[in-house]
This record gives structure tokens, sequence and C-alpha cells, in this order.
């Protein structure tokens, strides 16, 4: 089970990442997508936006078990890695400082915030009145996220006592953080650039 989550939760975002790519068209048509084929850059790359952030919204719940899991019992079958009990399982390093939240929960939540406006801006594409202001309030928020994200990697990699360890499940939502930004970010140069709509 443990390894088959970490895969499905991999194989999300490695979809989420396909349509972000411009020259991904000719192969969604190839596997059968003729119709998201023919859509507008953007809006494949909104819908890419759209799986990262479920994508990570995966992640951080899936770390949320992990932890119910260890305080429950001090044990988890949910993930096999020693970087999962060892991160997930100590207070220190998984809760957020001055705030107080488990880093699962940080991510539950900000990753629903970012799939509401990629959702948003999916659905309602062509309303030029707002859709400014949701990328440039995605952007923001995302590009605040890697603040926490570099704080985890260097926790991982320095500053634990068993560094460098590694929580594979972490690592998925940490990627799908980066992702979010990167996409908002090109997202907000083609709304800018003129390139929203072609």
């Amino acid at each position: 089970m443990v390894d088959t989550m970490l895969y499905v939760i991999g194989a999300v975002l490695v979809v989420g990442i396909v349509p972000c790519i411009p020259q991904c068209s000719n192969f969604l048509g190839k596997v059968g997508l003729s119709k998201v084929a023919a859509w507008s850059n953007t809006r494949r790359m909104l819908l890419g936006l759209c799986i990262l952030t479920f994508g990570g919204l995966m992640g951080s719940t899936w770390t949320m078990i992990i932890h119910s899991d260890l305080i429950a019992t001090g044990a988890t079958e949910s993930c096999t890695s020693a970087g999962c009990g060892a991160l997930i399982g100590d207070h220190q390093w998984n809760t957020m400082p001055i705030i107080g939240l488990e880093w699962g929960l940080v991510g539950v939540i900000a990753f629903t915030l970012f799939f509401f406006i990629s959702l948003s801006l999916l659905m309602d594409f062509e309303n030029n009145d707002w859709n400014r202001s949701w990328l440039d309030f995605g952007t923001l928020l995302s590009g605040a996220g890697l603040i926490p994200v570099a704080w985890l990697v260097s926790v991982e990699l320095f500053l634990h006592d068993d560094a460098p360890i590694i929580c594979p499940f972490c690592t998925l939502a940490h990627i799908a953080a980066v992702a979010s930004f990167v996409t908002f970010f090109l997202l907000r140069k083609q709304h800018d650039g003129g390139f929203w709509d072609v």
C-alpha cells in the first residue's frame, strides 16, 4: 500500500506537468485527448495546475495520515521510509513555528487554496476582469510557500540529528509546491504578454 500510494501521487504530479509543457499538444492527441490538445496553451497549463495542486493536496494529506498513525500507535504502515517516522513523528520538526500547526495541515490548506484558484481560472477562463487578480494572488501565495519548502528541505538535509534523512511524501509535496509556483508565474507572464487566450 505504501509504495502504491507513493507511485500514485508521483504519477498524478507527472500527469499534471505534461499539459504545462507547450509542446504537449501532439502527445495529448496521440493518447486520445484530442479535445484537450486543441485547447490553448494557457488552458492546458491551467488544467495541469489543477492536477499538480491536487497531487500536492494528496501528498500533504498522506503526511497527515502518517502523523496520525505515529501519534496513535507510535508506528506507521503508511510509510516504510525511515525519514517519514523521523521527520513527521518529531513534534519539533513537524510543527510550523509560531502558529503551531502540523506541516501536513499547512500543506492541505495551501494546496486547497491553489486548487480553488486554478480550478476557478480554468472554469471561467475567458473572464479577463478578474483572472489577473487571481493570478497575482496565486503567484504570491505559492511564492510565499517556497519559504517553508526551503526550510523543510534544509531540515531534511542538514538540521535533523539524523540528516540527511528524506521523507518521500514530503518531497512529493515540495515538488508540487515548486511546480505550482512556476506554473502560476508562467501563466502570469502569459497574461501580461497578451498570450492568455492565444
